[in-house]
């Protein structure tokens, strides 16, 4: 009964468009009051105890990192040194978008952000240079996603507190799966453009573009490897690195580049409080949840249903991956980590699957619902930038890099190899 209760609650609070974490909240307290004879003050303990971790504070100090870098003339810099390198080939301004947007992922963390960083800047230069507004805003959506892929990444963040997982290698093992996917996707940015070369605007190869982009943008390619190198090199601990970050960003912003204003500081400071409630907020809620499914064993039998239905590793990756894309679909990220790896995490051992490689299939899955109706928030980032429609970014090139997407997708989950090698390297 105490199940039924919660997931009946869950589902009608979702009908009613509930907010996510008010929702989980809702949903685990009617049956710890009703069922479970739980008192309101143990709710509290709940809230607050899934929240009190050193790891979280990852979160709003990296949201903080990606505004700085963002108002402090990272992007345009970055977009500039993207188009040095790529822009001469077919689509090459869809080209620019992927690659700036890993640039700028190494930086934010954040898949909203980068969209709204790379695609302010890339969306109006590729309009100019002929490319039409459903593909430029489904290409910039797309991109933006790789933010969460490419480390750091704040989804990565919420899994490693979630399982006990190292945050750092999770983080390494991003990496390589990010790139390949900036290759899939790009690669159809390539295939259009071959076939709508004679209407766009060509920007011919130049080593001294390429020279001149690298210096100007150079402070901002460093800071990746200052932070991730930090923590591989054991000097800091990623929670560490996020604040190395803000530092970083704020000494670039006010005497590196001279773009960042204090004003530009305070809504940047007050925009990453608000972030930061929202997912503390889920964190919280699903921490609640997850009590309720704990007590009732779901965990348990889930694990004994899958593993009674998947005969080996690559069945059960698969239907997990299937599970995954669907729940992305509807949920948004961070609920949807947090609810399930508790769940599918304690089966991973049965099919002797590397917690690491499974976080990042699981980030890049989920990566794939912020590009879906009717919960995709890139969506609805890429259509403000031109203040356009949903109709304007979903469309038949959001569907095929999505294809891309899942092609890449699929390579990682047959070559879990791709995921652990960089992590397995450094640990060596």
């Amino acid at each position: 009964m105490t199940s039924l209760l919660l997931f009946v609650a869950f589902a009608i609070l979702l009908v009613l468009s509930v907010p996510i974490a008010i929702s989980l909240s809702v949903a685990a307290a009617i049956p710890m009051q009703f069922e479970m004879g739980v008192k309101l003050i143990v709710i509290a303990q709940k809230f607050f105890t899934a929240i009190d971790s050193y790891s979280l504070m990852a979160i709003p100090l990296f949201i903080v990192a990606g505004g700085l870098m963002e108002k402090g003339g990272v992007s345009k810099r970055l977009v500039s040194f993207a188009t040095s390198l790529v822009g001469w080939v077919p689509g090459g301004l869809a080209v620019v978008a992927f690659v700036a947007s890993a640039f700028f992922g190494a930086i934010s963390g954040s898949s909203t952000a980068t969209v709204a960083a790379i695609g302010s800047i890339v969306v109006p230069a590729m309009l100019d240079d002929g490319y039409p507004l459903n593909f430029s805003l489904a290409t910039v959506a797309c991109a933006g996603w790789l933010g969460v892929i490419i480390p750091p990444s704040i989804p990565m963040v919420l899994y490693g507190v979630s399982t006990g997982t190292s945050i750092g290698e999770l983080f390494l093992g991003g990496v390589i799966p990010g790139i390949l996917l900036c290759c899939c996707m790009g690669a159809y940015s390539i295939f259009w453009g071959i076939k709508h070369k004679d209407t766009l605007v060509k920007h011919p190869f130049s080593w001294r573009n390429v020279g001149t982009s690298l210096k100007d943008s150079i402070w901002a390619l460093l800071m990746p490897i200052v932070v991730l190198g930090g923590i591989y090199a054991g000097v800091f601990t990623p929670t560490e690195s996020a604040a190395i970050s803000i530092l970083y960003g704020a000494v670039i912003g006010f005497f590196g580049y001279k773009e960042l204003t204090v004003k530009d500081s305070v809504q940047i400071l007050k925009n990453s409080v608000l972030t930061t409630g929202m997912i503390m907020f889920v964190v919280a809620g699903a921490a609640l949840f997850g009590y309720v499914m704990t007590y009732e064993n779901i965990p348990v039998t889930v694990a004994n249903f899958i593993t009674g239905i998947a005969s080996s590793r690559l069945i059960f990756s698969l239907l997990v991956m299937v599970l995954l894309l669907i729940v992305g679909t509807f949920m948004d990220t961070p609920p949807a980590i947090l609810i399930l790896s508790p769940i599918l995490y304690p089966i991973l051992a049965t099919y002797g699957i590397d917690p690491v490689a499974f976080g990042v299939m699981m980030v890049i899955n989920l990566g794939i619902g912020l590009t879906t109706p009717p919960v995709g928030m890139n969506l609805y980032v890429a259509a403000g930038i031109r203040k356009a429609g949903i109709s304007d970014v979903v469309n038949k090139h959001l569907l095929a890099y999505i294809g891309c997407a899942l092609f890449g997708l699929t390579i990682i989950v047959i070559f879990p190899q791709l995921v652990t090698f960089l992590p397995n390297l450094a640990l060596k």
